[in-house]
């Protein structure tokens, strides 16, 4: 992002380079270490920023942090309740409640959706700041930021590490995104999955691809487990059997000591993840959630241009 100028949109890690995905990590860890803080002051002639949050997709971990983020900074989050509370209920479109959101004229907009190209047509063209909190199977560059951070924190670097993605890789924004945004940074990245979940698109085609899991762990620093996505599937049997690539003490065997751990959430317990692996020193899971609001206090302030102290 280039200084002294807001970012209008992040709707990809594309609109990202790598030295200012470096310099986000870098403020997120100052915000977390309390090293800095909001210092805007606000009186009516300088009224709190408002930021609308507009969930048209469940969320807890996303929506909440968030919100936090936004009060942190002392913001004014709304939130924008997608069920039957609104004009949704009414059978207004997604994309006539997105532009009536945006000519609300909020300071800043922070959306999730289900991928709608009418959606993405909009937030492409907004002349409100837009946040891309995950888009459908195809993005989610906060969660790929706040990823970049765990990994940074956990391994002191991130050039030079294999990162390594387990599961639901197809449907996954978050690996999508964590591909495009570690490559940049100069890590390695692969694939585990069984080959009806393996990705199918161009932009991995640089990714490795590993059959076993146990080798895959063996070549890996960093194992990110991804949550098997029923809802973006038909309704057909699966062919494969998921358990042979859950994380559980078994698994995780052929894992080096020294290794991360790491899952956006949810996770089903005992589908993709098993629950004893909470408490294995390798498990970053929960620190994720927790600098999961650090980046999105980065993100947020970046945008809106904020000043710290």
């Amino acid at each position: 992002m280039p200084e002294k100028q807001k970012q209008r949109l992040l709707l990809s890690v594309e609109d990202l380079s790598a030295s200012q995905a470096k310099q986000l990590i870098q403020v997120a860890q100052k915000l977390k270490r309390g090293e800095i803080g909001a210092s805007e002051k606000k009186s009516e002639k300088n009224p709190a920023k408002i930021v609308i949050l507009a969930f048209f997709e469940p969320s807890t971990r996303t929506a909440l942090s968030f919100e936090i983020a936004a009060l942190r900074l002392g913001l004014k989050p709304v939130n924008f309740a997608a069920a039957g509370s609104t004009s949704l209920a009414k059978g207004e479109s997604l994309h006539e409640t997105l532009v009536t959101l945006i000519s609300m004229k909020p300071d800043l907009l922070v959306v999730r959706h289900s991928g709608d190209a009418k959606i993405e047509e909009q937030l492409a063209i907004s002349e409100v700041p837009v946040i891309n909190a995950g888009s459908g199977t195809k993005e989610h560059p906060t969660q790929a930021l706040l990823d970049a951070m765990t990994v940074f924190e956990r391994r002191d670097k991130i050039e030079g590490e294999r990162i390594l993605y387990v599961g639901d890789i197809e449907h996954s924004r978050v690996a999508r995104s964590g591909n495009k945004l570690f490559s940049r940074l100069g890590a390695a990245v692969a694939v585990c999955a069984p080959k009806e979940l393996m990705p199918s698109t161009s932009d991995w085609a640089q990714a490795t691809r590993f059959e076993k899991l146990s080798d895959a762990l063996k070549w890996s620093t960093v194992c990110i487990g991804l949550r098997l996505q029923k809802e973006r599937h038909s309704k057909k049997p699966y062919a494969f059997n998921i358990e042979e690539y859950r994380l559980d003490k078994k698994n995780l065997s052929s894992l080096a000591t020294d290794a991360v751990v790491m899952h956006p959430g949810p996770f089903i317990a005992e589908l993709d993840v098993s629950e004893e692996i909470l408490d294995d020193p390798r498990c970053a899971i929960h620190d994720q959630v927790t600098n999961g609001v650090y980046m999105r206090m980065a993100v947020i302030g970046e945008m809106l241009g904020l000043s710290y102290s």
